[in-house]
C-alpha cells in the first residue's frame, strides 16, 4: 500500500489552522450575509442607477460612493471566507461548489454595479472636482475615476464585462485546478529509497536537500510531471496574456503592459529599469553565491537543481511553531511596542494556517477580511526558511491593518509596485533580529546565507526571472507573434542562461520554471517583489543609523493608502525612484553580504 505523502484536511490539529469564525461564527451568518448582500445590491441599484451621470450635487456623489465602498466590503468579506475555506482543502467537493456559486453570484453583483463606475465616466468633472475638494476620504478615489474616465467603455458593454468575469477568470481557475487537483506526482527513488513527492513537498523539502541524489532526483521526477501539463499550462498562460492584451487595447492602451503600468501608477522606465539591472548587474553577485554553494558542498558541477540549497544545512535548527512566536517577537521590537503587539496578535487569533494537507493550495499569501483581520496561508515545514516566510507574510498584515484603520476601505490599498515592501522589510528586521542576538561566526554566516537564500534569491532573482519571461513572453504577444509551449520554454531557457552564464548547469526541467507560479495571472506582479525590495532595503540600511526618524517615516508609509503615486509614495520612506540609485544600492548591498559569506566560509 502506497504511503499517503500529506495528511487529509480532517485530520489537522485545530491550532495548526487559521479561525474563519473571525468573519462568520458559522455557515448560517454566511448565507445570511450572502442573502443580504443581494438585497443590498437591489436596493444601490434602485437608489442610484441613471443618477449618478446626471449628478449635480457633489453631496449625492459621495453618499453613493459611501454605500458603493460598503457594497465592497461585504462582497470582500463573503469572498474572503469562500477562498480561505476552499484554498485549504481544495479537493473537497462542497467547497468547491461553494466557490463556484459564489463566483457566480460575485459576477452577478459586480454586473449589477458596474453601472455606477461608468456613469462616474460620464459625470460632470466639475462636480467630481467638487467632490474632491470636499472630501478627504474618498479624494484619491475620485481623482482615479477622473484620470481612468478615457480607458471606459460604453456602459452596457462594460456590464457584459462584468458578467462574464467568471470566465475572463478561468485561465487562473484552470491553473490552480490543475496544480491542486489534477497534478500527482510518483514517488522517486534515491540511494536506492523510495520518496513520496507532491508539488508542497519538492518547494519545501526536497529542492533544498542537502542529499545530491534526493535533491536532483526530485528536481527530475518534479520536472517530469511538469511536462505532463505542458501544453495545457501554456494554453492556459497565453489565453491569459492574449486576454489582457486584448482588453487593453480595447479600452485605448498600447498593450497590456501599459495599461497593468497605468493602474500601478507606475511607468514603463522604472518597469524596465529594474528588469535590465538585475539581471546584467545583480548576476555577477548570484553567479559568485552559486560558486560558494559548489565549493561547500563539494559539487564537481554546480547545476540549476542545486541552487535552493542552503549554505550550511547542518547549523540550521530545526524550527517549531511555537518557536516562530520567539523570533517574530524578537524582530518587531524595534518597531516599537504598538507595532509589536499588533504583530504579535497574530497567534493567539489564529490569522495563520500552518498546516500540510493534501489539497492545500502551495506556498503562501495574506490577504485582509475587512470585517476581522488579515489571514495568512503558509505550509509549514519546520525551517528557518519557514519563520522568513511568516515575517514576510506578517509584513503584508500589518501594514493592511494600519491603511484600512487610517483610510476608507477604497483607499486602503498601497501601490502595487511596492506593495511587497512591508513585507520584504520584516524579512529584513528578522535577520537584523537573528544576527543581534549571536555574535558566533558560523551563526552569522548562517543568518546572512539565509537571508541571501530567501529574502534576496526568492524576491530579486527567482521572481525577477518570472518578471523577465512574463515581460518578453507579452511583448511578443503586443507584437503579434504565436507562441506555444516550447516556445515558452526557450524563453525561459535563454534568460536563465544569460543570468547564470557558464556557472551553473541548466538541467532538462529548468525552463519549464515557468509553470510554477501563478503571479502570471494577477498582471504584473512578479517583478513587484524585486522593486519592493529596493523600497525595503533602503529602510534598513538606514535604520541602525537614524532609528526613530527612519521607523517614523516607515509607518508612516505604511498608514498610507491612496493609491498614490508610486514615486510619490516611496518619497514618504525617503526613497527617491526618479533615480537607479536606490536599486544600485541594494545591488551592492547583495555584493557586500556574498562578500562577508566568502570570508566566514
Amino acid at each position: 500500500m502506497t504511503k499517503q505523502a500529506l495528511p487529509l484536511r480532517s485530520e489537522i490539529p485545530e491550532e495548526q489552522t487559521w479561525d474563519v469564525s473571525a468573519i462568520f461564527e458559522n455557515e448560517a451568518d454566511y448565507n445570511n450575509a450572502r442573502n443580504n448582500l443581494q438585497d443590498s445590491t437591489e436596493l444601490f441599484v434602485k437608489e442610484y442607477q441613471g443618477k449618478i451621470k446626471t449628478a449635480n450635487d457633489s453631496g449625492f456623489l459621495l453618499a453613493a460612493i459611501a454605500d458603493f465602498e460598503q457594497l465592497i466590503i461585504q462582497l470582500n468579506n463573503i469572498g474572503t471566507y469562500t477562498y480561505l475555506n476552499f484554498s485549504v482543502d481544495m479537493r473537497n467537493d462542497q467547497l468547491g461548489k461553494q466557490m463556484q456559486e459564489f463566483q457566480l453570484i460575485a459576477a452577478e453583483i459586480e454586473a449589477s454595479i458596474a453601472f455606477f463606475i461608468t456613469e462616474m465616466a460620464e459625470t460632470d468633472s466639475q462636480v467630481i472636482e467638487q467632490a474632491i475638494e470636499s472630501t478627504e476620504k474618498y479624494k484619491h478615489f475620485l481623482a482615479d475615476q477622473l484620470a481612468y474616465q478615457k480607458y471606459l467603455l460604453e456602459p452596457q458593454t462594460e456590464k457584459v464585462l462584468a458578467t462574464l468575469e467568471p470566465s475572463l477568470g478561468l485561465p487562473y481557475t484552470i491553473y490552480e485546478t490543475a496544480k491542486a487537483q489534477d497534478m500527482h506526482f510518483p514517488n522517486f527513488e534515491a540511494n536506492g529509497k523510495s520518496y513520496p513527492l507532491s508539488y508542497v513537498l519538492f518547494e519545501t523539502k526536497y529542492s533544498s536537500d542537502p542529499n545530491t541524489a534526493v535533491r536532483r532526483n526530485a528536481f527530475k521526477a518534479f520536472s517530469d510531471t511538469l511536462s505532463n501539463y505542458h501544453n495545457i499550462n501554456a494554453d492556459t498562460l497565453i489565453a491569459n496574456f492574449v486576454q489582457k492584451e486584448t482588453m487593453a487595447k480595447l479600452r485605448g492602451f498600447e498593450n497590456a503592459t501599459e495599461a497593468a503600468l497605468f493602474k500601478q501608477k507606475s511607468t514603463r522606465e522604472l518597469y524596465d529599469r529594474q528588469i535590465d539591472l538585475i539581471m546584467n548587474e545583480l548576476a555577477p553577485h548570484m553567479r559568485r553565491y552559486a560558486k560558494l554553494l559548489q565549493e561547500t558542498y563539494e559539487l564537481e558541477e554546480m547545476h540549476f537543481a542545486d541552487l535552493l540549497l542552503p549554505l550550511d544545512h547542518d547549523y540550521s535548527p530545526e524550527v517549531s511553531i511555537k518557536d516562530s512566536e520567539k523570533y517574530i517577537s524578537d524582530a518587531m521590537q524595534i518597531m516599537g511596542q504598538k507595532y509589536h503587539d499588533l504583530v504579535m496578535a497574530s497567534y493567539p487569533e489564529r490569522w495563520t494556517d500552518f498546516a500540510q494537507n493534501m489539497g492545500k493550495s502551495t506556498g503562501g499569501f495574506c490577504t485582509m477580511a475587512p470585517a476581522a483581520h488579515p489571514y495568512i496561508l503558509l505550509n509549514w515545514s519546520g525551517k528557518l526558511s519557514e519563520v522568513f516566510t511568516l515575517a514576510h507574510e506578517l509584513g503584508h498584515a500589518a501594514q493592511a491593518i494600519l491603511s484600512t484603520q487610517n483610510n476608507s476601505y477604497l483607499e486602503a490599498e498601497m501601490p502595487f509596485y511596492l506593495i511587497e515592501a512591508p513585507s520584504t522589510a520584516h524579512e529584513l528586521l528578522l535577520t537584523d533580529s537573528l544576527l543581534k542576538r549571536n555574535t558566533d561566526p558560523r551563526f552569522k554566516r548562517w543568518v546572512i546565507s539565509s537571508m541571501i537564500g530567501n529574502t534576496y534569491y526568492h524576491n530579486a532573482v527567482t521572481h525577477l526571472h518570472e518578471a523577465c519571461f512574463q515581460r518578453t513572453v507579452m511583448d511578443r504577444i503586443a507584437a503579434g507573434d504565436q507562441l506555444a509551449a516550447n516556445d515558452l520554454d526557450q524563453i525561459f531557457r535563454d534568460l536563465l542562461e544569460q543570468f547564470w552564464g557558464d556557472s551553473v548547469i541548466i538541467d532538462p526541467g529548468a525552463e519549464k520554471t515557468w509553470m510554477r507560479q501563478p503571479h502570471y495571472y494577477m498582471n504584473l506582479y512578479s517583478y513587484t517583489y524585486s522593486a519592493s525590495l529596493v523600497v525595503s532595503t533602503d529602510f534598513f540600511l538606514k535604520l541602525n543609523a537614524e532609528p526613530k526618524a527612519t521607523i517614523d517615516q516607515w509607518q508612516k508609509f505604511l498608514r498610507t493608502g491612496g493609491p498614490l503615486d508610486v514615486i510619490e509614495h516611496a518619497r514618504i520612506a525617503d526613497v527617491d525612484l526618479t533615480s537607479d540609485q536606490p536599486l544600485r544600492r541594494m545591488i551592492a548591498f547583495v555584493g557586500e553580504m556574498i562578500d562577508q559569506l566568502e570570508k566566514l566560509s
